[in-house]
């Protein structure tokens, strides 16, 4: 494990330069038990691939890279193998993603703190661990539980948040949130149902820009990861499971 600053995750994995090198497949996971909620997040260890895409702009009209309006663009699509490890605490199955070192170029991808989570399920049930939270006990475990589960089986579609109501109306149209006011700051909450899992968002703004979001699929567990910042640069990185 690299130690990244916001997610440490103290777990054994097999990191590059140990043993012989693993082909850059998906192994399909073990068949779950019929009608588990979330089953192909937790249904056994296995080796998991991700791409790796990290977008980047920035104002520099002296780079010899910049465009005609001075902004310079970079872009990059790179595999990271990943390994999930499985394990059930109580009542409670958990799943850890952690990922070997990268090369170079996803080394220090924030996109990656945001894929190294411990997930943990009761059955109906899906909670996401804060980065570095890796508990070994039950009561680890409850005390590691956010307040309220991200997910539960049928979860709808909902959205949370919005812009800061203390925001003035600084055109004096009538209307605070038409994004045409100095004062714009908010954060959104968004569960959004996908065919067979969801998408959990959050983002917020107030001058800079920046969010967060993964999609868990019933049948293959965490799909996608993404994270972006956006102020005197911008940033947009995105980790992708590929299929089997």
């Amino acid at each position: 494990m690299r130690p990244r600053g916001l997610a440490v995750l103290l777990v054994t994995v097999a990191c590059h330069g140990g043993g012989p090198a693993r082909p850059l497949a998906n192994t399909p996971p073990a068949p779950p038990p019929t009608g588990a909620f979330m089953a192909g997040l937790f249904g056994g260890d296995r080796t998991l691939i991700y791409d790796v895409t990290q977008e980047a702009s920035f104002f520099d009209d002296q780079d010899p890279a910049a465009d005609a309006s001075g902004v310079v663009k970079t872009a990059s699509t790179d595999p990271v193998t990943c390994h999930l490890a499985v394990a059930t605490l109580g009542r409670y199955r958990t799943a850890t993603i952690a990922c070997d070192d990268g090369a170079a170029a996803t080394s220090g991808a924030r996109v990656l703190d945001e894929l190294e989570r411990t997930y943990a399920t009761d059955g109906a049930q899906l909670w996401r661990l804060e980065g570095g939270e890796l508990p070994t006990t039950v009561a680890d475990l409850e005390a590691a539980l956010p307040d309220a589960p991200d997910l539960v089986a049928g979860q709808p579609s909902v959205e949370q948040g919005g812009y800061d109501d203390t925001s003035d109306d600084d055109d004096g149209d009538g209307n605070p949130d038409d994004g045409e006011d100095d004062a714009r700051f908010g954060t959104v909450h968004r569960v959004t149902a996908t065919t067979d899992g969801w998408c959990v968002e959050d983002e917020g703004w107030g001058g800079d820009e920046g969010g967060a979001s993964w999609c868990v699929s019933a049948a293959r567990g965490v799909t996608a990861v993404t994270w972006y910042f956006a102020g005197g640069s911008s940033q947009d990185q995105r980790a992708e499971l590929r299929a089997p």
